[in-house]
């Protein structure tokens, strides 16, 4: 399984996510010394899980649920950009990464 359905999968069973966008923005950061491995990704994430909680507690939400994504062994994600809706505010506003 690639790292774009596992990010897709563990969003849907851990938060409930409704819905899921990933881009992989890994190529504009080819040579990256800093890197060391994993993958850069921009997410919109949208879950019912997420109302009434404030901005960051929704992002904690997000890296709790991809944790072994980012600091395992293979280290799939390196970098997560990341913007979140409850599913009132998705149904107001129907954007998408870019």
């Amino acid at each position: 399984m690639d790292t774009i359905q596992i990010i897709n999968n563990n969003l849907k069973d851990k938060i409930a996510a409704e819905h899921v966008e990933i881009l992989d923005e890994s190529h504009l950061h080819r040579g990256h010394k800093a890197a060391g491995g994993g993958g850069h990704y921009s997410i919109i994430v949208v879950s019912p899980e997420f109302e009434n909680l404030n901005v960051m507690d929704r992002i904690r939400l997000v890296h709790t649920a991809l944790a072994q994504e980012m600091t395992g062994t293979p280290k799939l994600i390196h970098a997560l950009q990341v913007k979140t809706f409850d599913t009132a505010e998705w149904s107001e506003k129907s954007g998408t990464i870019r």
